[in-house]
C-alpha cells in the first residue's frame, strides 16, 4: 500500500514538472517505467526481465537508461532497449512510440495491437493506450481503456485519476 502511495506521488511531483525542451523529456522518461505498477500484464507476460522499449525516434538520449538503472517492478529488473521497429513477438512491456522511416507510430500501434503491451506515444502523433500531452505547461497524459482493454492489460484506477482524460470500457465509464 506505502509503495503504490509512493507511485502516486512521484507521478503527480512528474506531472507538476514543467513542459518545454529537456525538462519534459526527463519527466515523460521517468513516467514510462513509472506506468508499470500501476498496470496489469496478464500471468503469460511476467517472464525475464521488465523491459521498456523505445521504438523509432529516441527524444531521450541515455536519460531512460539512467532513470531506470536500478529499478525493479517485483522481482524482475527493469531494462530499456532501443529498436528501430516492434511487432507482436516483442519482449517489450512498454513501448513508447517515436515513430522513424522504418516503422511509424501508426504501423508501430498496428503491430501489436492485441499483444500485451503498454504503447505510449506524444501528443500529435496517433494515440497509444498512454498519450502524453502538454496541458498548462506540464507533462500530463491521456489513457485509452478501451486499447488497454484490447491488449490485455488493466490500467488501475489511481492511474486513470491522475490522466487528465480517459477513454473508459463502454458500459464502465461514465454515463
Amino acid at each position: 500500500m506505502m509503495a503504490n502511495l509512493a507511485g502516486v506521488c512521484a507521478l503527480s511531483a512528474a506531472a507538476a514538472a514543467p513542459a518545454g525542451g529537456a525538462p519534459d523529456v526527463a519527466v515523460k522518461a521517468a513516467y514510462l517505467y513509472k506506468f508499470a505498477p500501476f498496470v496489469t500484464w496478464p500471468d503469460s507476460a511476467a517472464t525475464g526481465p521488465f523491459m521498456v522499449c523505445v521504438v523509432g525516434d529516441d527524444p531521450f538520449g541515455d536519460q531512460i537508461d539512467r532513470a531506470v538503472d536500478g529499478q525493479t517492478l517485483g522481482p524482475r529488473p527493469i531494462q530499456v532497449k532501443h529498436v528501430e521497429t516492434i511487432g507482436p513477438k516483442s519482449d517489450c512491456d512498454i513501448a513508447y512510440l517515436g515513430g522513424s522511416r522504418a516503422q511509424s507510430v501508426t504501423e508501430a500501434l498496428h503491430a501489436v495491437r492485441g499483444a500485451p503491451v503498454l504503447t505510449v506515444t506524444d501528443e500529435g502523433d496517433p494515440p497509444g493506450i498512454i498519450a502524453f500531452a502538454i496541458v498548462d505547461g506540464h507533462v500530463r497524459f491521456r489513457i485509452d481503456e478501451v486499447q488497454a482493454q484490447e491488449n490485455g492489460l488493466v490500467v488501475s484506477s489511481k492511474l486513470l485519476s491522475l490522466a487528465v482524460a480517459v477513454r473508459p470500457i463502454p458500459g464502465q465509464g461514465e454515463p
